[in-house]
């Protein structure tokens, strides 16, 4: 063999130590581990204490009528408007996502001003869900402990911002996958911010941890899936043209639903001071509550999340025109709530609307499996309401541990989202991350924050060519 084959064979041989990266990853476990694992605890403690305030709501408000019951909670919402607490209103998610492009302080006590609103609001049975509040709580969290650890530039608070959304929303949801990609696709219509998807995933499994380690020591109520029914699905190319169609209907039904709740609004702000919104949308809502309460059994509601509902029609399916008002009826009385500016989310209104959209063409189709067409119909519903096809399509695998449905479910939830073509429930969502300008994310965390240790002949890195994740 040559000198110069020699020479060939020894530049092409790695050396083991270049596998290795410990130093650059030493400033990660000492840095963003723990500090996401602090956001999430802290967020996991919030979920607990707004589950538990839900809970003693429902509680306190289950002696009066449903159709009557939401009214206190518009009214409470309006006075804390009325007041000047403005930042309670509505979703919630909006707002969050507005902190994400523009990191600002919450004005203090948003965190419980919003934990207590919406808290009355769902316990009134508003036809409200959680997960609005709890992403701008989460928000709220995470923007506290960045600022608190030293950290006040925009490109690293929206790291802390990302990880308490996600945090939260895999705490009251019990999906800390689904949570953690939720936060980082959310604030775009086509697009996600995965490059933080480590700490974000640390910090939503260290909520989710305490959520169901903690409330059921409290509550003595257990923490499983939120719905409880089994459903299963074989899969077959045959089915391919009825998946795609349902995904075309339920990418529809998401339109009307975010143009409905738009239009609502638009009026509202135009027509009504901001303080008697609230309390105009829960009566108009109330009015949608009594009209179907007329035609259906009292188990079957409307009112609040609705969870309980979902469950009962996978299990006991209804007739068709019973689906058709409790589909419509939701969808109504939510848009007149969240457009009236009462403390809650849209979530849970867009998981009841493609669950009832499901079991129509469940029992129409294929009546033995309508459980399997619920779950379809709420990943197509949500993904499209949205515009989180990823974070859907894993959260309800996650929901509903229905693992075997990921080939349709992927099918669906695709067809929706392109339907809707961009419309959304949340406001303030960009298009993409194109129009940001480098750096809009910190690569790492600032320099004065770290401590750099030299590594043989190395010298201490350019910031610009720091990127830890």
């Amino acid at each position: 063999m040559s000198g110069e084959d020699d020479n060939n064979i020894v530049e092409n041989v790695q050396p083991l130590r270049d596998l290795f990266h410990f130093a650059h990853f030493s400033r990660f476990y000492r840095l963003y581990v723990p500090a996401s694992i602090l956001v999430g605890v802290a967020c996991g403690l919030f979920m607990v204490l707004f589950q538990v305030l839900i809970d003693s709501a429902i509680i306190v408000f289950s002696a009066l009528p449903l159709f009557i019951a939401p009214l206190i909670g518009g009214g409470f919402s309006g006075l804390l408007i009325y007041f000047g607490r403005k930042e309670i209103q509505g979703s919630g998610i909006s707002k969050a996502i507005e902190m994400t492009h523009r990191p600002s302080s919450l004005r203090k006590g948003t965190t419980v001003t919003k934990l207590v609103a919406t808290a009355i609001s769902i316990g009134s049975g508003n036809p409200v869900g959680r997960e609005g509040p709890a992403v701008l709580i989460g928000a709220g969290v995470g923007n506290a402990i960045g600022r608190k650890l030293g950290f006040h530039e925009d490109s690293h608070l929206r790291v802390f911002l990302m990880m308490g959304s996600a945090a939260a929303t895999a705490g009251i949801y019990k999906a800390p996958l689904g949570g953690a990609l939720f936060a980082t696709e959310a604030p775009y219509r086509r697009d996600a911010r995965l490059g933080y998807f480590v700490p974000t995933v640390i910090a939503a499994l260290s909520s989710f941890v305490v959520f169901i380690g903690l409330y059921p020591l409290i509550t003595g109520n257990g923490a499983g899936p939120i719905f409880t029914f089994s459903a299963t699905f074989t899969f077959s190319l045959t089915l391919v043209p009825l998946l795609v169609v349902f995904g075309i209907i339920a990418g529809l039904i998401s339109i009307l639903f975010a143009v409905t709740l738009m239009a609502i609004r638009n009026f509202f702000t135009v027509k009504l001071p901001d303080f008697i919104d609230p309390v105009i949308g829960s009566l108009l809502a109330c009015i949608v509550i009594f009209i179907t309460s007329l035609a259906l059994d009292p188990t079957l509601t409307i009112a609040g999340m609705g969870y309980e509902v979902i469950n009962t029609i996978a299990t006991n399916p209804e007739p068709l025109l019973v689906i058709v008002v409790l589909l419509f009826g939701k969808l109504f009385a939510s848009s007149f709530v969240v457009a009236g500016r009462v403390s809650g989310g849209v979530l849970a209104s867009s998981l009841f609307v493609g669950a009832m959209l499901g079991s129509f063409v469940g029992e129409l189709f294929f009546p033995a499996n309508v459980p399997a067409f619920i779950v379809l119909g709420m990943g197509a519903v949500l993904a499209a309401t949205t515009n989180t096809p990823v974070a859907t399509t894993i959260m309800m695998l996650e929901m509903s541990l229905s693992f075997d449905l990921v080939i349709p479910l992927v099918i669906c939830v695709c067809v929706s989202y392109l339907v809707s073509g961009g419309t959304s429930l949340y406001e303030g969502q960009k298009v993409s991350r194109d129009d940001e300008e480098p750096g809009f994310f910190a690569n790492v965390l600032p320099l004065k924050k770290l401590e750099y240790e030299k590594v043989g002949d190395e010298t201490e890195p350019d910031p610009d060519e720091i990127n830890i994740l």
